[in-house]
């Protein structure tokens, strides 16, 4: 680890030392995730199909770590696993088992009744609560499927943080494009009042104790603006037609409109149940983004350019950013003088060569079964349940 600092500043990014570790690192988080996309998630299994399959994502995975590396630019990169693998082919291979299995993505009271409707891990702080107290699970999804989401959403809370919410969440993609698409906001938004900075954590108790009391996951049936795309209901009733207005109005707001004027991901900061769990867990794992004050040049472009709202003034003079932090890389890309870099907890140790490969190999584990999803799906027509 003593070499780290040396081939992570902007000065060696395409030096000799930054090729031949950025190398060394890719090609050994390629073998790791081989190993485990072979014998783990595919279970050894040796097809052709499966093969192929396996060798795209470690190829991916190997250019996306080498370049990132090598170059030292992170959240461009990081986006076509945000975007690309965990975005647009989750919401593929979703869309085609509701095609499949309901024969509609609409979602049908026959799909409520008979509890087969995929749990996502947004749901985990209210359906969790009233399932661990109550012994009910107010969630139309069967029990193994939360803990199977819940013990997931967990192990990469703990290692990653709130980097879920920039590297893995297969829903924070919506508003993260609209957020990337124009150069410049048309609409600035840098300083949030508290007040809204704190609304998620009060809205998060909100949903459990409604959920825990009246055992209904209210976010799910009556506010989720993601469901403009994910199980959106069947309507045929009036009641069932404001309620479809309220998430179209809510997507185009939150995840559309709001992210594309302001180039901030809205939902994420503001509306996501999950994102306080997520934070609040997240404050124990080990990786940090961290800025050298010592380097700093005060020009704030890492306070304008935080998709999240992440840094303030206030953060930045005391060489950190706020627990909301998702770290992305996109602050690094901004600093022209190099002062912000992942460390280690506790420690002003540059932990780059780790954070990147573990979380571009989480990213591309969870892709992996989306990916297999649909090319299973084109190869036989026929697609496994998410449940």
């Amino acid at each position: 680890m003593f070499q780290l600092n040396k081939i992570e500043s902007k000065g060696a990014r395409c030096g000799t030392d930054s090729l031949k570790y950025s190398f060394a690192v890719s090609f050994t988080a390629a073998v790791i995730t081989g190993l485990i996309l072979f014998f783990l998630v595919g279970r050894g299994d040796s097809s052709s199909a499966r093969l192929a399959v396996t060798a795209f994502i470690v190829i991916i995975g190997t250019a996306l770590t080498f370049f990132i590396l090598w170059t030292g630019r992170v959240n461009l990169l990081r986006m076509v696993t945000f975007i690309g693998l965990d975005g647009l082919i989750f919401t593929i291979a979703l869309s085609l088992e509701h095609e499949v299995h309901r024969g509609s993505i609409l979602l049908t009271n026959q799909a409520l009744n008979s509890n087969s409707v995929p749990i996502c891990p947004i749901t985990i702080p209210f359906v969790a609560v009233p399932y661990f107290t109550e012994g009910k699970m107010v969630f139309p999804s069967p029990v193994t499927s939360l803990f199977a989401v819940l013990f997931m959403w967990l192990g990469l809370v703990l290692i990653l943080g709130r980097g879920w919410c920039g590297w893995i969440c297969f829903f924070g993609w919506m508003d993260q494009f609209f957020a990337s698409l124009l150069k410049k906001p048309i609409i600035p938004l840098e300083n949030p009042p508290k007040w809204a900075k704190l609304f998620p954590y009060a809205f998060m108790l909100f949903l459990i104790l409604v959920s825990a009391v009246f055992l209904i996951p209210i976010f799910c049936a009556y506010i989720c603006p993601l469901r403009i795309i994910y199980d959106p209901p069947a309507v045929t009733t009036t009641f069932q037609w404001i309620t479809a207005l309220i998430f179209v109005t809510g997507g185009l707001i939150f995840l559309v409109i709001g992210p594309l004027l302001t180039k901030k991901r809205l939902f994420c900061s503001f509306i996501c149940p999950l994102m306080p769990a997520n934070t609040l867990i997240g404050v124990i794992n080990p990786f940090k983004v961290k800025i050298d004050t010592n380097l700093c040049k005060n020009c704030g472009l890492c306070v304008k350019s935080c998709e999240l709202f992440a840094i303030t003034k206030e953060s930045l003079a005391k060489g950190r950013t706020t627990i909301e932090c998702a770290k992305c890389g996109k602050c690094m890309d901004k600093c022209p003088a190099g002062a912000i870099d992942y460390k280690l907890l506790f420690t002003d140790q540059n932990i780059r060569l780790f954070f990147i490969p573990l979380a571009i190999i989480f990213n591309l584990l969870i892709a992996s079964g989306f990916i297999w999803t649909v090319v299973h799906y084109l190869m036989t027509g026929e697609i496994v349940s998410f449940q």
